[in-house]
């Protein structure tokens, strides 16, 4: 951030983070298809299924992610197997170890539920 910036850091950072949630999640592709009268929730259907192209790639995306969570988990392990139990070095490894983990386990649920959207505009016409 530059001195002459008239954006405050909390902005900055704001629009950084949504960034990096729209690179991840493309929710914001998609519109609401529950609320509205009938036309514009057909309307609005419609148009998610116009849009479900893009689904394909976010999925390999998690798929790249959850692939490198397990790899990450499995060179934490190796690395906790040859470190001794009563050391900090195991108790970092154990941490990182189970947070890998946990991205894991999110990101498999992304992806269940990416492409359980991306079957569900493939096949149900409206």
């Amino acid at each position: 951030m530059h001195a002459n910036d008239p954006r405050p850091w909390r902005e900055t950072v704001s629009f950084r983070l949504r960034y990096v949630w729209r690179l991840a999640i493309p929710l914001w592709i998609f519109r609401d298809a529950g609320k509205g009268s009938r036309e514009q929730r057909i309307a609005n259907y419609r148009y998610n299924r116009a849009q479900r192209k893009v689904l394909p790639f976010y999925v390999w995306k998690w798929i790249g992610i959850a692939l490198c969570m397990m790899q990450l988990m499995r060179l934490l392990s190796e690395h906790m197997a040859a470190t001794a139990q009563e050391s900090a070095g195991y108790l970092c490894a154990a941490l990182a170890c189970m947070s890998a983990g946990i991205g894991f386990a999110f990101s498999c649920i992304v992806i269940t539920v990416l492409f359980a959207s991306y079957l569900y505009l493939s096949c149900v016409k409206r």
